[in-house]
């Protein structure tokens, strides 16, 4: 699924939960509030996007680019963090355990050395 094509089914509401996005260039992408639970996004580039009170559960960010993206209460319980880039990436309220981050990398140095 193509950007634009997420970004207008997470705007009429419609579930993303499942969809495989990785390798997905979704810079800047608006897809606050949606239900993203099990999605794949392994090496996709999501620097800038609004995932803010997404439903992220179980979701797969392996190194992923979350750089400046907005995940405030995002649900993140289960999601694989895994050399993920979440420099200046907002936080606040987002539901996640802080050993998840083990390996991700929050100021360009990884949260939890190996």
């Amino acid at each position: 699924m193509d950007a634009n094509t997420a970004q207008q089914a997470a705007r009429e509401g419609k579930s993303l939960s499942g969809q495989d996005f990785s390798n997905a260039d979704l810079r800047n992408i608006d897809l606050s509030g949606a239900d993203l639970s099990g999605c794949n996004f392994q090496d996709a580039n999501l620097s800038g996007a609004n995932l803010s009170n997404c439903n992220m559960q179980n979701c797969d960010l392996r190194r992923a680019n979350l750089s400046h993206a907005n995940l405030m209460n995002a649900d993140l319980r289960g999601a694989k963090f895994r050399r993920a880039n979440l420099t200046g990436s907002i936080r606040f309220g987002a539901k996640i355990k802080p050993f998840a981050l083990k390996g991700a990398y929050l100021t360009g140095e990884p949260a939890y050395q190996d």
